[in-house]
């Protein structure tokens, strides 16, 4: 065995002296290099190779070609990595040396991604988390020391290494006196002094790591275990992880739980003996009194049911007890604390509307909701303010959606200059604001605020060489005169807001008992709602269609189904008039029903004549999962189309899960028993755990257009977009970019398997969207065609 050992040895000794040793001929390359990260992911071990199942894709760009130089498997002997979560970035502009540096460092367990040029590596760095990262010293236009200069702020805690033949060679240090460069690996290298080094950057490394996202504030462990013998055990191993790091042990949780009130954690750990109901109840009391805390259960079981009932009541990492060391106690703590930044970052961003950054509708709706019983318990009043743009559809028409959201920037900027740090600012939609006003002695304070605004409204904005005069129409609604409750609230501000219109616009108008609906609005709404339950039974609803692309927009992935009404009078309704009212009045379950075996009929249509592997999606609302008869009608669909399960995909929204779990996740079993493939609709905007995403059984997730709206420009939603990505992959799922208008938005999503938008199509009518999959037909299928 040892002498097969050093035989194997030996091969990729000789293998490395030769790779370094031979030059590649620059020849045809170009300084035009991009970097393709189309298959990006957090990574995720798989059975075969931890490392490789998406590789990172460096492209070349020459004039004649593109070249791909991609490091798919380790060039040495084949072999598991053994530190599948340690990745090392090489850069190096020689062919040969980056194949050699990669067959050596893929031969010790380490994953390996290599780049061509310091631009490359930029990019890679900023998708990656790496622990090492070493360069050549000479390359051309950005040498070794000088990408590290580069990257040294941004990822401070990786190793940084520099190879060079160089006898001698000056370092430069940091502006805090540190060195700039953590070690040297001098050419020619070989395997045994190689593995030292990179051993000694990877553990440097790691402690960085404990020390900047672990020992940041120092602040003590609170540890909850039953066990005198586990609690013990868990202070000495948190005081070997983590030296600067106390820990706090009790034994039940209802001391858990007060001295979290009084004092301040870094994180939690529970011990749990099983993942019964008791131990549940623990983990959940601990996230309802700590919910900012990330929380770590240690368990005596591997079983995947227990891991994903420990999640969903709220833990952010399950570590089995038989594998926990310093090492893994540091990596699961790092993991959870990300984890629970990333879960709170997306509920932050739940709560916000995109485009100007105030609070949205569901958040208003809440802080409403907290602000009435506040100020119930003070004996004090409350106005809620609803401010309408005068016009802005003339802006939009006119100038363009993009100029018109810049306004919407500049209206939320002058309204946030012109209230108090505890007043309230919303954006409800379109250009509708809703500004809430705390605490006030009496409806003259509202009146003020209100006449402020539409002052602060009156100077034209200067957008684009554009000055555009904008007026505001303003209702004023006050607590408890005009309503006890947050909705009777939000009706009396928006009927006295319509008042303020009729009045002549640019003005407010503070609610009265006179403001309620004319006679004439209420037949006029209800006779718009009897339009809605007849528009089934007179065909006046249509399925339009929008394409689902790969992002090199070569392949046609599949075509999303949507409703529209076509209104004998009003023309092409949109759902946002109409969907409201299906939903309330239980309708939906039937147009949905009908939406199902139309699109379902018409890609079967599709897939017969000219494109056989053509993928549908459909959008499931609430409603229909509140009935038994959910499956059934899927089956039904797709029995009378003949559509594959395979090829209809079902799209569901985050609160949907969450409403019912258990009743949930038993229908999705269901139906992923039929073949069906279960997406996330919007992700990021509803529940925003992460933990149920292991719960159900699910193939994809769509980021909401929100997060794509302002990628181009908005660091937090670059952010959250790339975790999203590296997170469905990392779980083995599909993601999908919604939204997608501007060519500069699509590069920013390399990571996506798939993705829609204005920027191939608007949803269209079937004979539009027809033509549009003839760009993309199966030739073997064409004389199908009729």
């Amino acid at each position: 065995m040892a002498s097969a050992r050093n035989d194997q040895r030996q091969k990729r000794e000789r293998r490395v002296q030769m790779l370094q040793g031979r030059r590649a001929p620059n020849v045809g390359k170009s300084p035009r290099t991009r970097l393709r990260m189309n298959s990006l992911k957090v990574s995720h071990a798989s059975a075969d190779n931890p490392c490789v199942d998406r590789p990172l894709t460096v492209s070349t760009q020459t004039s004649e070609q593109e070249v791909e130089l991609e490091h798919k498997e380790p060039l040495g002997p084949t072999r598991t990595p053994q530190h599948a979560d340690q990745y090392i970035l090489y850069v190096d502009d020689d062919a040969s040396a980056r194949e050699a540096f990669a067959d050596a460092a893929s031969s010790f367990g380490y994953c390996v991604d290599t780049a061509e040029t310091g631009g490359d590596a930029l990019t890679m760095a900023s998708q990656r988390s790496y622990e090492v990262i070493a360069a050549d010293l000479r390359m051309p236009s950005l040498n070794g020391l000088a990408l590290i200069q580069l990257l040294r702020p941004k990822r401070p805690e990786a190793s940084y290494l520099i190879v060079t033949g160089a006898s001698h060679l000056d370092l430069p240090e940091q502006a805090s006196g540190e060195p700039l460069v953590d070690e040297v690996v001098s050419k020619p290298w070989s395997l045994s002094d190689l593995a030292k080094i990179l051993k000694r950057a990877v553990d440097r490394s790691q402690h960085r790591r404990a020390d900047s996202l672990v020992q940041k504030r120092n602040l003590p462990i609170l540890v909850l275990s039953e066990s005198a013998e586990d609690g013990t055990f868990l202070r000495r191993l948190i005081a070997e992880a983590l030296p600067k790091n106390d820990a706090h042990v009790v034994k039940d949780l209802s001391d858990a739980v007060e001295v979290s009130q009084r004092r301040d954690f870094q994180s939690i750990i529970v011990k749990i003996e099983t993942a019964d109901s008791s131990a549940l109840e623990k983990i959940a009391g601990l996230r309802r009194a700590a919910p900012e805390l990330p929380i770590i259960a240690i368990g005596n079981s591997d079983d995947d049911d227990r891991e994903q009932k420990v999640l969903t009541a709220g833990a952010s990492d399950y570590v089995i007890e038989k594998k926990l060391d310093s090492y893994h106690l540091r990596r699961s703590l790092r993991l959870a604390s990300e984890r629970k930044s990333l879960e709170d970052r997306l509920a932050y961003l739940a709560e916000r509307d995109p485009v100007t950054g105030l609070a949205n509708r569901a958040a208003l709706r809440d802080e409403l909701s907290r602000a009435i019983a506040r100020v119930h318990q003070r004996h004090n009043r409350l106005a809620l303010l609803f401010l309408d743009l005068d016009r802005f559809k003339n802006v939009n028409e006119s100038l363009g959606h993009d100029l018109g959201d810049r306004l919407l920037q500049v209206v939320a900027n002058r309204l946030l200059e012109n209230l108090r740090d505890v007043d309230i600012a919303a954006r409800l939609g379109g250009d509708e604001f809703a500004i809430v006003l705390e605490g006030l002695r009496n409806e003259e304070e509202a009146v003020a605020t209100a006449q402020r605004l539409l002052e602060a409204l009156t100077p034209p904005a200067r957008l684009q060489g554009y000055e555009i005069a904008c007026t505001g129409s303003i209702g004023i609604a006050i607590y408890p005169d005009h309503g006890e409750t947050g909705a009777e609230l939000m009706q009396h501000a928006d009927r006295a807001m319509y008042r303020a219109k009729q009045n002549g616009r640019d003005g407010y108008h503070l609610y009265s008992n006179k403001d309620g609906e004319s006679r004439s609005g209420v037949l006029e709404r209800l006779q718009f709602e009897s339009s809605i339950r007849h528009a089934l039974e007179r065909d006046q609803y249509v399925v339009f269609f929008q394409p689902q692309l790969t992002l090199d927009r070569k392949q046609l992935v599949g075509m999303e189904a949507l409703v529209r009404w076509q209104h004998p009078e009003l023309g092409l309704v949109l759902p946002g008039r109409f969907m409201p009212f299906l939903e309330s009045s239980g309708l939906i379950k039937g147009v949905g029903e009908w939406v199902l075996r139309t699109a379902c009929r018409q890609v079967k249509e599709w897939q017969d004549y000219m494109f056989p592997h053509l993928r549908l999606s459909v959008n499931l609302s609430a409603r229909q999962f509140e009935g038994s008869d959910l499956v059934v009608s899927v089956e039904r669909a797709l029995a009378e189309s003949g559509l594959p399960a395979t090829h209809l995909e079902l799209e569901i929204t985050e609160s949907l899960l969450m409403k019912d779990t258990e009743r949930t996740r038993s229908t999705l079993l269901e139906l992923k028993a039929l073949g069906v493939r279960i997406a996330i609709d919007d992700f990021g905007t509803g529940y925003s755990s992460l933990a149920y995403l292991t719960t159900f059984p699910l193939d994809c997730l769509k980021i909401d257009r929100s997060f794509v709206h302002d990628i181009t420009t908005n660091e937090d939603d670059r952010t959250v977009a790339d975790a999203i990505i590296g997170l469905g992959h990392s779980l083995r799922l599909d993601v999908m970019a919604e939204g997608v208008e501007t060519q500069e938005q699509l590069e920013l999503l390399k990571g996506c398997d798939g993705f829609q938008g204005f920027l191939v199509s608007r949803p269209e009518p079937p004979k539009t969207a027809r033509a549009f999959i003839e760009q993309y037909r199966n030739p073997e299928s064409a004389s199908l065609a009729p």
